[in-house]
């Protein structure tokens, strides 16, 4: 019984001892991290699990640090057993913390049909040539139980043409009908409303989108380009299986 205790008493101590070092650990590369990037503030900090590896990460920019803060790393973070990025999971991650600050209140939304199985997020200009195609594939996305969710990412910026008939998109009373007219190459009614275009692009910028179509999908991985609706299923799919 008293054996017991004392190991119990012993282990706790250890514990306590273990915490309180990692814990020193943490505070000192926090504050080699703020030395390093005065300016900024990082999304996250954590342990790497490999030897005394910090992760640091701002947005979807990742680096590794030592926890003296006498070395970084800047590259991938590869699990050899499984092979693994653990660097590009971290940037997905990141993407889907972007995302989550974003409101869906502030995207056009076409619901899926019936059971609702994914959500895609897209971030789309309406006079790309393959945002239109894409939006083609929206019906037979829905119609497979995806949700599409579109995000404003004018490339041409803000005060062009393109822009302008973005604004008039989000600001129309029914914002999906706007949508299929404008991507159709029709001209609608011009309205004035705030609109969350420099929320969306700044995210999309800090994401890694640098052209459009660009899709995020709910595992935050980021797949740029256009893809006809079988494959983007087949790529949802592929997540449910992982």
């Amino acid at each position: 019984m008293r054996k017991t205790l004392v190991t119990g008493v012993c282990l706790a101590a250890l514990l306590s001892a273990g915490a309180a070092l990692a814990d020193a650990a943490m505070d000192q590369v926090r504050e080699r991290v703020q030395q390093l990037v005065p300016d900024g503030t990082p999304s996250y900090i954590g342990a790497t699990g490999v030897g005394d590896l910090y992760e640091v990460r701002y947005g979807v920019q990742t680096f590794y640090i030592s926890a003296d803060g006498r070395f970084a790393i800047q590259g991938e973070l590869v699990e050899l057993e499984t092979m693994e990025n653990l660097t590009a999971v971290s940037r997905a991650q990141g993407r889907l913390e972007l995302l989550a600050e974003l409101p869906t209140e502030g995207m056009v939304t076409y619901p899926a049909s019936g059971e609702h199985r994914h959500t895609i997020t897209v971030f789309t200009d309406v006079d790309c040539p393959y945002c239109r195609r894409l939006h083609e594939e929206v019906p037979e996305l829905n119609a497979n139980g995806v949700e599409v969710r579109y995000l404003m990412f004018p490339r041409a910026g803000e005060g062009s043409a393109t822009y302008t008939k973005m604004v008039n998109v989000w600001c129309a009373d029914d914002k999906r009908a706007a949508m299929d007219r404008v991507k159709d190459g029709e001209t609608i009614e011009s309205r004035q409303c705030e609109v969350p275009a420099e929320a969306h692009v700044a995210a999309g910028q800090l994401m890694g989108v640098n052209g459009t179509p660009a899709m995020l999908l709910e595992s935050g991985d980021l797949v740029p380009g256009y893809r006809p609706a079988d494959e983007i299923n087949r790529l949802l799919e592929q997540l449910v299986r992982r």
